[in-house]
């Protein structure tokens, strides 16, 4: 018998940051916060998840700064305050 087991990343878009301007592209932009999780698969399948990691990026050129869980957090709260 055969175990298949890895290691897998997921993006997931939680919102809009704020209008903010890359230095990498030039270009001024509305800036997402990301979250990348890293998981343990076992046959292809994501069990485990072992480390989350929060960024924010510009949409044009796709460059990405990390931002601390909590720095995260205040954007989300932010987010949540002005769609309610």
């Amino acid at each position: 018998m055969f175990i298949i087991w890895g290691f897998r990343e997921t993006d997931k878009e939680l919102g809009t940051v704020d209008y903010l301007h890359c230095n990498r592209c030039n270009n001024d932009s509305n800036w997402r916060l990301q979250r990348t999780t890293s998981w343990f698969t076992l046959f292809f399948i994501p069990v485990i998840p072992y480390r989350r990691v929060y960024y924010v990026y510009c949409p044009v050129c796709r460059w990405t700064t990390e931002v601390p869980k909590e720095e995260a957090k205040r954007i989300m709260e932010k987010n949540a305050a002005g769609q309610g």
